[in-house]
């Protein structure tokens, strides 16, 4: 795909870089010739050393041609702009980088779905990992009532494992809850699991489970520490 990320600071710089790692076509325009040429020594990624929401620099950017625009810069003011000129060209999707809260309602009348709040991001992250030490949150799904989680999967012996069918009939997973891959780190590797599957303890299981899911997985993750028969 072809993108336009508009901000060349760490988060549009980091983003850029893991997208071209994957083989997309990536541009990023910034205002800072100095981070521009930096970001292109780095990774190799093409910039564009100019206003993100002049209509000239992002024609400069290829933004006629662009997949997805994705507004990273500081200011919500100017993530907004640049959002709404991309959306002006047609651009498939548009996403923005969020600081402010209050700027949520005006990113929904400007037609962006897919707004990144990182306010509310840090919180439920800290708040989790607080309440729930057995759980990483990787991501909220678009509802926002569904997460992405990861746990490492508890026990003393690293050769006795548990299915995930075994997993599929308990309570606990058997409602509101997906398991969506397992990373074996016996051979260091993701798999989609299928029901004969085996969980080994150090493992990590991703599930997809709604939120309030997610502290009854935590403890029952607890009462299974040290041995994965229940």
């Amino acid at each position: 795909m072809y993108i336009i990320i508009a901000g060349g600071g760490i988060a549009g710089s980091t983003l850029a870089s893991a997208l071209a790692e994957r083989k997309h076509d990536v541009v990023v325009i910034d205002l800072d010739n100095e981070r521009c040429e930096g970001i292109y020594a780095e990774s190799g990624v093409v910039t564009v050393n100019g206003n993100s929401t002049d209509i000239n620099t992002l024609k400069a950017a290829g933004i006629e041609k662009a997949d997805i625009a994705i507004g990273a810069m500081y200011s919500d003011t100017a993530n907004l702009t640049f959002s709404i000129l991309a959306k002006s060209f047609n651009v498939k999707r548009v996403m923005v980088k969020m600081r402010d809260p209050s700027y949520a309602q005006v990113y929904k009348a400007a037609g962006i779905s897919s707004v990144c709040n990182m306010i509310e991001l840090f919180r439920n992250k800290i708040l989790m990992e607080l309440e729930n030490p057995n759980i990483r949150i990787i991501s909220n799904l678009e509802d926002r009532n569904t997460q992405l989680i990861m746990i490492k999967f508890p026990g003393a012996d690293p050769d006795e494992g548990i299915t995930i069918m075994e997993l599929a009939k308990k309570d606990i997973f058997s409602d509101n809850c997906v398991f969506a891959g397992i990373y074996q780190k016996k051979i260091q590797k993701i798999i989609m699991p299928r029901g004969g599957d085996k969980v080994y303890p150090d493992d990590k299981l991703f599930i997809v489970a709604h939120k309030t899911r997610v502290k009854e997985i935590s403890n029952y993750i607890d009462k299974i520490s040290g041995t994965i028969k229940t």
